[in-house]
């Protein structure tokens, strides 16, 4: 099968997925039998291109770096209708649809959007984005179900780092009983900087100037982004529905040196734990910073790198590390979802 692809969000990270997507090309085909034809790119700022016959990736950079804008191209769309997806979609049919937009932690949108049109067209959806499944994973799994397609969305959480699938595979049969991590790399940069001494406003300010933090960087250093991605590993490895607004949140903003170092001479090193606990039969989820002991597997993970610590019934505590954020990463975790899209298919 030759899989028709869709790209919905051509900013930082949907440009890295037609990068990764033109220059594994021969690979993908050789080493997993995954053949492809891009056929749709659409971006709310910077236009639509679309074809039958598939695009050419490197066409499609050269354009962006030479001109900034899709509208210049041949394959030009015009966009149209109150839901313009679902006509693309219903023009130039995509068997897998990947969204790489931004994050809206309050609505979800345009996120949820494109997962739900994407999924009524019959195309499996493949997300990058927080909102839409951290707001309503269930609701969109049992649409995927309805519809015989699959919805995946690791790089929701650690980017192109496997959290989930490593829950999926290789940790399949062991019961995830407890969660704390690093989920948002421009926390822990700032938290990093600070220990050196600097103080949060500087930290924050070379933040921005390196592209970890967003002009506006509420959503980092208030623990939203965080939160949100407490929510989705709580539906992942708990089975439990947490709205943003049941975490219980705290940012870094409110932190000094002081704190910092006093903290490292007690032994100690502070960092935005994302956590997810079970009581009972009751899961509650937290965001809020923690002085963790230096012997602590989170206590090493240094600048804007993620981590995960699960607590498993069988294997106890099980670490990963790994890359959260970053174009060509963030692409490899939708380029990974995809294989497995591949891989379930043909079982």
């Amino acid at each position: 099968m030759v899989y028709r692809i869709g790209i919905a969000g051509c900013g930082t990270v949907g440009r890295g997925l037609v990068a990764l997507l033109g220059e594994k090309r021969e690979y993908l085909e050789k080493k997993y039998g995954f053949r492809f034809t891009l056929n749709l790119v659409s971006d709310f700022i910077k236009g639509t291109v679309a074809s039958d016959d598939g695009m050419d990736p490197a066409d499609i950079i050269k354009n962006l770096n030479e001109k900034g804008d899709l509208r210049f191209m041949k394959e030009a769309q015009e966009v149209t209708g109150t839901n313009p997806l679902a006509n693309l979609l219903a023009r130039t049919p995509v068997d897998i649809l990947c969204d790489a937009t931004p994050t809206n932690y309050e609505t979800g949108e345009p996120s949820l959007g494109i997962l739900r049109t994407a999924i009524q067209s019959g195309a499996h959806a493949v997300t990058c984005s927080k909102g839409g499944v951290g707001l309503d994973l269930a609701g969109l799994q049992e649409l995927a179900s309805a519809k015989d397609v699959q919805i995946r969305y690791e790089s929701s959480v650690l980017s192109g780092t496997p959290l989930l699938n490593l829950v999926r595979g290789p940790l399949a049969g062991c019961v995830v009983e407890k969660v704390m991590g690093i989920v948002n790399g421009t926390t822990n940069y700032i938290l990093t900087m600070m220990e050196g001494g600097a103080g949060y406003a500087e930290s924050l300010k070379e933040a921005q100037r390196l592209g970890y933090a967003e002009t506006d960087p509420t959503g980092d250093v208030e623990g939203f982004d965080s939160a949100v991605k407490v929510c989705i590993m709580a539906q992942e490895f708990f089975g439990r529905k947490l709205n943003v607004a049941e975490i219980d949140r705290q940012g870094i903003t409110a932190l000094t040196v002081s704190d910092v170092k006093t903290a490292q001479a007690e032994g100690k090193r502070i960092k935005l734990i994302a956590g997810i606990e079970r009581n009972g039969d009751s899961v509650s989820g937290y965001v809020k910073p923690i002085a963790v002991g230096l012997s602590h597997p989170l206590a090493s993970v240094m600048g804007a790198t993620n981590a995960v610590c699960l607590t498993t019934d069988s294997l106890g505590d099980v670490t990963i590390i790994g890359p959260g954020a970053g174009a060509k990463e963030t692409a490899q975790g939708l380029l990974s979802d995809m294989l497995s899209i591949q891989a379930l298919s043909y079982r």
